[in-house]
């Protein structure tokens, strides 16, 4: 999806507030703005930020070379003048990182003061949670903008996602594209790393959304509490009118308690219980078969029955968030529910493989962190009438801590086990695997193929008819990253190609 900028600026008028731009400079024309260097085009105004391991300004001259007309630098005591670049006008900003969407903002004429934006974070869920809720809109016959891990655009229509929550200057080209094209209703996943490092700041959240927090990200974030923290900025927004917070989740609970008297409070629950302040979404009681859930919905707005065909009872508390955020975003309960109940699901979560009826139920799930893994086995042990096998392994260069905790998760609940790559990326996959076995008990039972395909097909030509087979930890990805090299591969493709081939 092609972004344009919508108009240009004097570099004086645009950083005005940041910087006091001097003559000859203040004249300079800016048509666009941008932060990695590989994108720049004539006119550019490029942003270079302190990085975890060097400057933006080590990229300068390239920007330069693609027709940056100047460039903002975040001060570093680091830098000297000698070197900067001479040929555009360089103006130093503090904190440059932080203050980037705001300028951003500026640029495109504050888009997102027009939409009703909503922000999803939380450990898992995130993902799922957004696309229903464009679904749900879609539903209703509202468009909606999505930003997230399965791409950014106009629902369905998705372009690639580079990272989870894009760069502060592409979220800004973002919003002002739905803006340009009336899009009235936007989505976006809020990830730690996007909110700690102010990718969304100046955005005008509407409603902000918490599904949980567990373990994840342990290679950026300093402990749980910075990663509960970066959490927590969300709810800190300037401007956010309504706040949706999973109450079954502790740090949910503390988060509601905590949270600002002027923001409208609406928790949810799959258990039924309230904090006795502000609204409410619940669900009253629960019935879960191997093909559908039936939920009796209680709310501050009225009572229903819903009955969906998402499995797993995480998927409820999904549906509770997007039953939340219709209803704060002025959909009458009757709509609300009528359009959840038709929610289908979301690529590589709780995906079901295309299968003959000859052959096991093959389920393709995103889950990387111990508390998701935990989830969909579960919901799965509950539902599988035969062995419930277990594909897995942990992505290299990403927190060790966590590979013993989810072979401790797999133990508890999969009847049989096999350990393969995930993504090792630079690290070396026998090192990966001996910090997953060592979560096993002496007692437990695995298969370890390295190699993923060959892993999938053994799972799936060993499983019985009546089996169940998760192939958990890329879901919807389309490579596998082996050092450098971004390798095709799709778990569900090479799924469907096995049970074409199934025969017991």
């Amino acid at each position: 999806m092609q972004i344009g900028s919508s108009n240009s600026w004097s570099l004086a008028d645009l950083l005005q507030g940041w910087s006091t731009v001097q003559s000859p400079y203040a004249n300079t024309v800016i048509s666009g703005l941008c932060m990695d260097s590989r994108f720049t085009t004539k006119g550019d105004l490029f942003m270079a930020v302190r990085g975890l391991q060097s400057h933006g300004l080590v990229y300068s001259q390239q920007a330069i070379r693609k027709g940056a007309a100047a460039i903002a630098w975040e001060f570093d005591p680091k830098v000297k003048d000698n070197d900067l670049p001479h040929d555009v006008p360089c103006i130093s900003i503090p904190s440059l990182q932080q203050q980037a969407g705001f300028i951003a903002h500026r640029f495109y004429h504050r888009p997102s003061d027009h939409i009703n934006v909503i922000g999803i974070t939380g450990t898992d869920g995130k993902t799922s949670v957004s696309q229903f809720i464009a679904q749900a809109f879609a539903n209703l016959n509202y468009t909606c903008g999505v930003i997230g891990t399965l791409g950014y655009g106009i629902y369905p229509d998705l372009g690639s996602a580079t990272l989870t929550t894009p760069d502060a200057v592409r979220m800004q080209k973002l919003m002002h594209h739905f803006f340009v094209k009336e899009i009235k209703h936007a989505v976006i996943e809020a990830s730690s790393h996007g909110l700690k490092q102010g990718r969304l700041n100046s955005i005008s959240f509407d409603t902000a959304i918490f599904t949980n927090l567990g373990r994840d990200h342990m290679d950026y974030h300093q402990d749980l509490e910075d990663y509960g923290s970066s959490k927590r900025i969300l709810f800190q927004m300037q401007g956010l009118k309504n706040a949706i917070i999973n109450i079954d989740d502790e740090f949910g609970l503390q988060l509601a308690n905590d949270l600002d008297s002027s923001i409208g409070l609406v928790t949810y629950s799959q258990c039924g219980k309230s904090t006795g302040i502000g609204s409410y979404v619940c669900a009253d009681k629960i019935t879960l078969t191997n093909k559908v859930n039936r939920i009796k919905i209680v709310s501050s707005w009225g009572n229903a029955s819903i009955k969906t065909s998402l499995l797993g009872k995480f998927n409820i508390s999904n549906l509770l968030a997007v039953i939340s955020a219709l209803l704060v975003s002025g959909c009458s309960f009757e709509d609300t529910i009528k359009a959840v109940s038709s929610l289908g699901t979301v690529p590589g979560r709780m995906d079901l493989v295309t299968k003959n009826e000859n052959a096991p139920s093959v389920i393709i799930d995103y889950a990387h962190t111990p508390q998701a893994l935990s989830n969909v086995l579960h919901a799965l042990h509950e539902q599988c009438t035969g062995k419930l096998w277990c594909v897995f392994g942990c992505g290299g260069d990403r927190d060790p801590g966590k590979r013993a905790l989810m072979a401790e998760v797999v133990e508890q609940f999969a009847d049989n086990v096999v350990i393969t790559d995930d993504n090792p990326r630079s690290e070396d996959p026998s090192e990966i695997v001996k910090d997953i076995i060592s979560g096993f008990s002496q007692s437990a039972k695995h298969q370890l193929i390295h190699n993923r395909q060959q892993a999938i097909e053994y799972a799936i030509k060993n499983a019985s008819l009546e089996d169940t087979v998760l192939i958990a930890g890329k879901g919807h990805e389309a490579v596998q990253i082996i050092n450098n090299s971004h390798l095709p591969f799709d778990d569900k493709k090479i799924a469907e190609q096995i049970l074409k081939e199934y025969t017991k």
